[in-house]
């Protein structure tokens, strides 16, 4: 995701390895995993998109904006194979559904692409019984300003829109995530709405969502709880020790708060931003041979929270897939089956990969 925002979460106690899983207490939470429909490839869309070359590297040379590549190769995500095959992986291993990045129906640059793409990955969630959610950027409003000179009321006017549209369309879907009778809605933000604007656009849905925002942010009016992201820590490489007692301490902060909260499950982070020029690096966490995942999942699954959020599905901007990559093949999404569908066919996912080579 377009990390405009860190977030720091303070810290606690060590709570050690994940190999070892005893049993759960109460209903398994539901597990979603974040996706970005926001892929073009030259043989489909005609050209290679932003997210694979970040304007610096040639995927018709073999080269990636990324430190791993998929194992099918730079895709395009409008492609209905691909679709296809993403979401028979993610029912295969068990994962609920998906949250996608969604930035409005129109926009700038690759708005309406992300927003057609949308579509086509609800629809196959959809024909699969999986559900989906959004997660909302804001952060738009300053370029409607910055680069169509809108007046700051234009400009929130048009990010107004992008939720009245998801509310309209999307938040009354039988398949859209729900807790407590109402759907659930992420905001990446607020960052560029103040109080009083998103309080206005809150006040104006009508399928009156539950609304969480990052941590730092969550306090707003108009936001009912947090969800976690990945703990980078600008500029540095981040300790297990340091990301499971920053998490640590967040879980336990809202589990006593009372307030709404989802909890986060990672690989790793790794950016190509430094490399493409592009900006200046968020840090690091290393994989750890997938250590770092398992860490992180069973930690989320331990939480007490109703939701956990797979951070991400397919960022390879900022190196957090957990779809099949050439790097780490199918280890974390069969990390994943093993939690939640111990009983299914072990075979099942690479047949699914395999079946999509073809």
């Amino acid at each position: 995701m377009r990390l405009w925002g860190i977030f720091l979460l303070t810290t606690w106690a060590w709570l050690g390895a994940a190999e070892v899983l005893p049993p759960v207490c109460g209903p398994r939470p539901t597990v979603l995993v974040h996706v970005m429909p926001w892929f073009e490839s030259k043989g489909v869309s005609g050209r290679w998109g932003w997210h694979w070359t970040m304007g610096r590297t040639d995927p018709d040379k073999g080269a990636l904006a990324s430190h791993d590549r998929p194992v099918w190769g730079p895709y395009d995500s409008s492609d209905p194979a691909v679709i296809a095959t993403q979401v028979a992986l993610m029912k295969a291993a068990g994962i609920d559904g998906a949250i996608i990045d969604w930035n409005g129906p129109d926009g700038f640059d690759d708005y309406a692409m992300i927003h057609r793409n949308t579509g086509l990955l609800i629809a196959e969630l959809r024909k699969a019984g999986l559900k989906f959610a959004l997660c909302v950027e804001d952060n738009p409003g300053h370029r409607f300003m910055q680069e169509r000179k809108l007046t700051r009321p234009q400009a929130t006017a048009q990010v107004a829109a992008a939720f009245a549209w998801a509310d309209e369309h999307w938040l009354a879907d039988p398949h859209y995530v729900r807790l407590a009778g109402g759907p659930v809605l992420f905001v990446f933000g607020p960052q560029y709405l103040e109080e009083a604007e998103w309080t206005a656009i809150r006040a104006s849905l009508k399928r009156n969502p539950l609304v969480y925002a990052l941590p730092h942010l969550s306090r707003r009016p108009g936001i009912d709880g947090a969800f976690a992201w990945i703990p980078v820590s600008e500029g540095r490489s981040v300790t297990p020790e340091n990301w499971t007692k920053e998490l640590a301490d967040f879980y336990v902060s809202q589990t006593k708060s009372g307030r709404p909260y989802v909890a986060v499950a990672f690989p790793g982070y790794r950016d190509f931003y430094a490399e493409a020029a592009v900006g200046k690096s968020y840090g690091s966490i290393e994989y750890r041979d997938g250590r770092t995942f398992a860490e992180s999942f069973d930690q989320a699954m331990r939480s007490g929270a109703p939701i956990v959020q797979l951070a991400t599905w397919n960022d390879y901007g900022e190196g957090t897939g957990l779809e099949p990559t050439t790097a780490r093949g199918l280890r974390d999404l069969e990390h994943v089956r093993r939690r939640l569908r111990p009983e299914a066919d072990p075979a099942e996912l690479g047949r699914i990969l395999e079946a999509a080579k073809r």
